[in-house]
């Protein structure tokens, strides 16, 4: 079993086996996010696209899950000093 240090729990837990989006932001989530912490993170965006009734079809809806999932996984740029 292949793990990873989770930058969210802070655990040494099982990795995701590909990414779960596209791009850069996909391949640091297999880096950085233990499979367990990913899966808490889909059941919190269901409960954030059911309350807030996003719709994923337009854009600024989906840059709001975007940046609320980084915000969850811990994955936010850190400002520059």
């Amino acid at each position: 079993m292949a793990t990873v240090e989770c930058g969210r729990c802070d655990e040494t837990k099982e990795h995701l086996t590909e990414p779960p989006v596209g791009g850069e932001l996909g391949d640091t989530i297999v880096q950085r996010i233990c499979a367990d912490c990913w899966g808490e993170w889909r059941e919190t965006s269901a409960r954030l696209i059911n309350h807030y009734g996003l719709n994923l079809g337009d854009s600024a809806h989906r840059q709001k899950l975007r940046s609320a999932m980084k915000e969850f996984l811990k994955l936010e740029d850190k400002p520059k000093e």
